[in-house]
C-alpha cells in the first residue's frame, strides 16, 4: 500500500460524506488569529495584491532578520515552508544526510532532483536522538528537523551545539527545518544561535494555522539567499503580497501565539499519550508539534487501512523511514478517546 492509496482513501471516504476522525493531516484545527484575519481583509482592501520583490517586502524581511538577530540580507520570504528546502536541495552540490524517522517530502525532492543521500536511523529506544558522529564525511548538507516530524522529538541545546560544531570543522551545511519551533513545550534551540553555516526554514503555516496563505521563509548567509531567490524568481516569482502583509501582523503577535498554542497542544499530547498506553500502544511523549509517533507490534500499512474502515484515519510510519510498526497521528481533534477507541479495537486483531 502506499500513502497515495491512503489518501485516496480517505478523500474517497470524505466525498460520500462518511464520518471520519482525521488524525492524518498536518493542519492545526485552531483558526487564522483574528488580528491576522483583520491585516489580511485590510491589506486585499489596500489592492496589496501585486507581485513583490522576489526576495519578499521590505519590512517582513526585516523583522524575520530582528527575530533571528542577523542583517536583513540573510533572510528570504518564500511561497511556503517546502518550497526554500527544495530550493536548497535543487542547488546542493554533493550528498546530503537525512536524520529518520523524517518528514517524506525529503526523501522525495532528493529523489526528484536526482541528488544523493544517506540516512541514519534513530531509534524508539533511544528516543529518536540522532547520532551526529554518524554523519558521513562526504555530507555536504545535514538536514534535520526539530520539533519533529514526525515524532514530536525536540533537540536539546548541546546536540545542536555538537552538530554546529561537526558542520564548521568538516565544512557542511546545516538545513535545519524549524517550522515548529513556535510549538515546542519546553524552549527551543535554533541552529542560528550557533557558528556555522546554516538554512534555517521557517512557516507561517503552523503557528497561525495559514496553511493556505502559502507563506515561509529562509534564513542563511547571502549567497545562499541569492541562490533560493533566484530559484524563486524563475518559479514562483515572489509570495503572495497580501499574505506578506497579513504575516507583519502575525509577527507582532507570534509570542502570545505560541504561548497560546504549545498550551494547547501540549494539553491534547497529556490526554493522548494516556489514552494510547491504556490501549497497549508504545509512545514517547512529544516536546512539541501536535504529532504522536506509536508503535505497536505489527504492520502499520495494515493497521492504517484496517482502522480507516472503523472510520479513523492514520499515517503508516514506512513513508518517514524504516518503521513499519509506527503510525503517525496529528492532535487536532477533541475526539481523541473515541479515535484511540477505534484503534485499539483493530490492534488487537493484528497482533
Amino acid at each position: 500500500m502506499s500513502v497515495y492509496e491512503l489518501i485516496d482513501r480517505i478523500s474517497k471516504i470524505q466525498s460520500e460524506g462518511k464520518p471520519l476522525i482525521r488524525l492524518d493531516i498536518g493542519q492545526p484545527d485552531l483558526p487564522v488569529p483574528p488580528a491576522v484575519k483583520r491585516a489580511t481583509q485590510r491589506a486585499i482592501d489596500e489592492n496589496k495584491t501585486e507581485y513583490t520583490h522576489s526576495k519578499g517586502i521590505p519590512p517582513l524581511r526585516e523583522r524575520v532578520a530582528e527575530a533571528y538577530d542577523v542583517p536583513e540580507d540573510h533572510v528570504i520570504i518564500t511561497a511556503g515552508g517546502k518550497f526554500p528546502i527544495f530550493a536548497a536541495f535543487e542547488q546542493m552540490e554533493g550528498n546530503a544526510t537525512l536524520i529518520r524517522p523524517c518528514w517524506g517530502a525529503y526523501t522525495l525532492m532528493l529523489k526528484k532532483l536526482g541528488k544523493l543521500y544517506a540516512t541514519i536511523d534513530t531509534t524508539f529506544e533511544e528516543g529518536f536522538r540522532p547520532d551526529f558522529s554518524a554523519i558521513p564525511r562526504e555530507t555536504t548538507m545535514a538536514v534535520i528537523n526539530y520539533p519533529n516530524n514526525p515524532t514530536g522529538v525536540g533537540l536539546p541545546h548541546d546536540q545542536y551545539k555538537e552538530l554546529a560544531d561537526r558542520a564548521a570543522d568538516d565544512e557542511f551545511t546545516v538545513l535545519s527545518d524549524e517550522v515548529y519551533t513556535h510549538m515546542s513545550f519546553t524552549k527551543a534551540s535554533s541552529i542560528t544561535e550557533f557558528d556555522c553555516d546554516y538554512i534555517c526554514i521557517g512557516s507561517f503555516s503552523k503557528t497561525f494555522s495559514m496553511t493556505g496563505y502559502r507563506l515561509g521563509y529562509a534564513v542563511a548567509r547571502p549567497e545562499l539567499v541569492k541562490k533560493i531567490q533566484e530559484f524563486q524568481q524563475l518559479t514562483t516569482t515572489s509570495p503572495s503580497e497580501f499574505a506578506q502583509y497579513a504575516a507583519l501582523t502575525a509577527m507582532n503577535i507570534i509570542e502570545e501565539t505560541s504561548d497560546y498554542i504549545s498550551d494547547f497542544y501540549r494539553k491534547r499530547r497529556d490526554e493522548a499519550v494516556s489514552l494510547l498506553r491504556d490501549a497497549g500502544f508504545d509512545v514517547l511523549p512529544s516536546d512539541g508539534t501536535f504529532y504522536l509517533f506509536p508503535r505497536f507490534n505489527g504492520n502499520a500499512d495494515e493497521f492504517a487501512m484496517a482502522v480507516l474502515d472503523e472510520g479513523v484515519s492514520v499515517l503508516p510510519g514506512s513513508p518517514f523511514g524504516p518503521y513499519e510498526d509506527h503510525f503517525r497521528i496529528s492532535l487536532v481533534t477533541d475526539q481523541m478517546a473515541e479515535a484511540v477507541e477505534k484503534m485499539e479495537k483493530v490492534k488487537d486483531t493484528l497482533e
